[in-house]
């Protein structure tokens, strides 16, 4: 899971060109609405979610203006572009940088909800759908947020640890084989940890590990935000218990949860640290 992005309305971008018939231009985005087969591996639902790393997208958060018959000056595509207008001259570079000075097609895609933002996924493909991808640009005076309150009390797990990401992984895998009360039911060792059978994915982070240790200051911003304003009070705590250099964190909404007593020593090799509102 990837970092907060805490207080930021953006959009993702893709230009280039596309002469494609409207059909097939479409069916790249279109997404398979039937139920998956595999529920625990389940596989993208269109190509573009394929070419960015994303099992689905919201529909609605996509946008994509008519295309041009023929190839335009890159300035007149920009200016269709619903971004700030400091973020214009940006994006010019970035299409300059790529070889692109004439294109007849561009879309977007609105990052203003922390939960549904989209992430495309690294190393950037070669084209999407015949387009480049461009980047990511300030979008705030086009778009609202519509996370009001991206603050909460969120209980803390700071540490060390190097496994493989698929082990590491397999701590917080929910067994989504059986109903709760089977007796067949696994229950995570993230949830035995914690003092329950379950939790939701919808309020925890785990960033995959960084490959080596940092200052614990540095992992914050990398991981969570530079400013979140629990940064110091983090860092404190850590110090408190003899951690100073990491590569991993872990964090839950504290109100979905009372956190089990005894606190463990290690929690997938990681501390509790507190409960912080980020």
């Amino acid at each position: 899971m990837s970092k907060i992005d805490l207080n930021k309305v953006t959009i993702q971008l893709w230009i280039g060109n596309n002469f494609s018939s409207d059909e097939e231009y479409q069916q790249y985005f279109h997404q398979f609405e039937g139920i998956q087969k595999d529920l625990l591996n389940p596989k993208p639902r269109c190509l573009f979610c394929a070419d960015v790393g994303h099992i689905a997208y919201i529909r609605e958060k996509l946008i994509m203006p008519n295309r041009f018959s023929s190839p335009q000056d890159i300035n007149l595509i920009i200016d269709t572009i619903e971004v700030n207008e400091s973020e214009k001259k940006n994006i010019y570079e970035q299409c300059i940088k790529s070889g692109i000075t004439t294109a007849n097609t561009v879309f977007w895609y609105i990052n203003n909800n922390r939960s549904l933002n989209l992430d495309v996924k690294k190393p950037y493909k070669e084209n999407y759908n015949g387009l480049k991808y461009i980047g990511e640009f300030n979008a705030d005076t086009k778009y609202p947020s519509e996370t009001k309150d991206t603050s909460s009390d969120q209980y803390l797990w700071i540490g060390t640890n190097f496994m493989p990401v698929e082990e590491y992984n397999k701590y917080f895998e929910l067994d989504y084989t059986e109903e709760l009360d089977s007796p067949e039911y696994k229950v995570c060792p993230f949830c035995k940890d914690i003092g329950d059978n379950w939790y939701d994915e919808d309020f925890i982070g785990y960033p995959k590990p960084l490959q080596k240790e940092i200052d614990v200051g540095e992992l914050i911003d990398e991981l969570i935000s530079p400013d979140a304003d629990c940064r110091q009070e983090i860092i404190e705590k850590c110090h408190q218990l003899g951690i100073t250099k990491a590569n991993a964190l872990v964090w839950y909404k504290a109100s979905e949860v009372e956190l089990q007593k005894p606190y463990k020593e290690n929690y997938n090799q990681l501390k509790y640290i507190g409960v912080f509102k980020f």
